[in-house]
């Protein structure tokens, strides 16, 4: 608890979270359950969507025990999963004593969110759902925002969090904040913020985090062409302790691709064809919960852009589609917060099926496929009124020049692919000149 608080809150807080505590255990051995059983019963009974935001068997008991500790008090989520798991009712297990005395409210007294962490986490998962569905450059500001917010808060104990569930939380509102500032094309800034929220998350003894903070470090190196730093940070983890399998694939993915930037075809397409296997199988109970992202549409986007390194353009474009295609059929992001889930609407990739229509659309004017050009572009110019990618748009900016640039006339771009592409251009405000 920080010091910031009166030492009677903390007292009355201990009390009533020590009650709790005790009626938590007290009901998971009356239904002859081990920590370990309830950790696996709450996998089990969770919903699809909020099983694959949970963190992994061990961390799950160590939140249990916290829970039975009175370390901390459970919020909705994890409520229903505990009345769940022990066949109890919410108000039996978390009605307030009324013995007790009342407490005052922090946030009334102090200014304070009741559980700054789990305010964190709430505003983390809503960034993701923007993420997805508008693009990162719009909210990078606002992500940076929220992590120097939570940063602020671990480095005044201007808080009342444990305090290492805090730092947690605060490395995992770092790693989106520079994913934002990726998708912003913002990379020094991304690099420096990740350095940030990789600390936090070490002190936190948060190694899962960690490792996708270190992805993202791998990643930015890729997509800077520093293949080299890319390859040694992945081949140093992969060859470290054992990594859950999804997270062993994230790795090889980052390694084929330095591999395919260095000219090295055989390797890159063997370590990426070993991801694929891994990336197949459904989620392993070690994977983390930040691995929901890694699917078969990730998976053939990885290949195309695989290929285009190589040079083999006619071989990535079915895996682009591909990826284009099922991201767009796949069910939306639906966080589940602390406060009780967020119901979003449809349609809630379109940040990572722009990415994926636009590298399409990229290798189909290099291959100077204008009549599949026309189709696509289409479809993008959709896309473009509602998200915003700085850095895919790198991408599209150079598809939208090849057209232009070709011209009209026999064999070349149609007069509605072309003006497509300059109503693109003319919305985002480009001169990108013809011929």
């Amino acid at each position: 608890m920080s010091a910031t608080l009166p030492a009677e809150v903390h007292r009355n807080m201990s009390s009533e979270n020590a009650v709790v505590g005790a009626r938590l255990r007290a009901a998971r051995k009356a239904a002859g359950l081990t920590v370990a059983d309830v950790a696996e019963r709450w996998r089990d009974l969770a919903p699809i969507r909020v099983r694959r935001q949970l963190p992994a068997l061990k961390d799950l008991e160590r939140t249990i025990r916290g829970h039975e500790a009175g370390e901390h008090v459970p919020g909705p989520r994890y409520r229903l999963l505990w009345a769940q798991a022990v066949r109890r009712s919410q108000d039996e297990l978390f009605a307030a004593d009324t013995t007790a005395s009342p407490r005052p409210t922090p946030a009334a007294n102090r200014g304070e969110p009741g559980d700054y962490a789990a305010t964190v986490r709430d505003t983390s998962q809503h960034l993701i759902m923007l993420d997805s569905r508008f693009g990162g450059t719009a909210i990078a500001d606002l992500a940076v925002r929220a992590f120097l917010t939570a940063r602020s808060a671990l480095a005044t104990g201007r808080h009342n969090s444990d305090e290492r569930d805090l730092q947690a939380a605060a490395g995992e509102a770092g790693e989106i904040a520079a994913w934002t500032l990726y998708d912003a094309d913002r990379l020094g800034e991304s690099r420096a913020t990740i350095h940030e929220a990789m600390l936090l998350s070490r002190l936190a003894g948060d190694r899962s985090m960690e490792l996708f903070e270190l992805s993202h470090l791998a990643l930015l190196d890729v997509h800077q062409r520093h293949s080299r730093e890319a390859l040694s940070i992945a081949e140093h983890t992969i060859d470290g302790p054992a990594l859950p399998p999804r997270v062993e694939a994230l790795f090889k993915l980052r390694a084929a691709r330095a591999l395919a930037q260095g000219g090295d075809r055989g390797r890159a397409v063997a370590i990426l064809d070993q991801a694929a296997g891994a990336l197949q199988e459904s989620l392993h109970p070690k994977d983390p919960h930040w691995t929901w992202w890694l699917d078969s549409s990730e998976l053939a986007w990885h290949r195309g852009i695989l290929h285009m390194e190589l040079g083999d353009i006619e071989t990535a474009m079915p895996y682009l589609d591909e990826a284009a295609h099922g991201r767009l059929e796949r069910d939306p992001y639906m966080p589940t917060l602390q406060a009780g889930p967020v119901m979003a609407r449809g349609e809630e990739w379109g940040r990572a099926a722009y990415n994926d229509l636009v590298h399409l659309q990229l290798a189909l004017t290099i291959a100077k496929a204008w009549r599949e050009t026309e189709a696509i572009t289409a479809t993008v110019f959709d896309f473009t009124r509602e998200v915003v990618s700085a850095r895919t748009e790198v991408m599209l900016r150079a598809a939208v020049r090849s057209v232009l640039r070709a011209g009209r006339g026999r064999g070349g771009p149609s007069s509605t692919l072309t003006d497509l592409a300059e109503q693109i251009a003319e919305g985002r405000g480009w001169d990108v000149g013809k011929g």
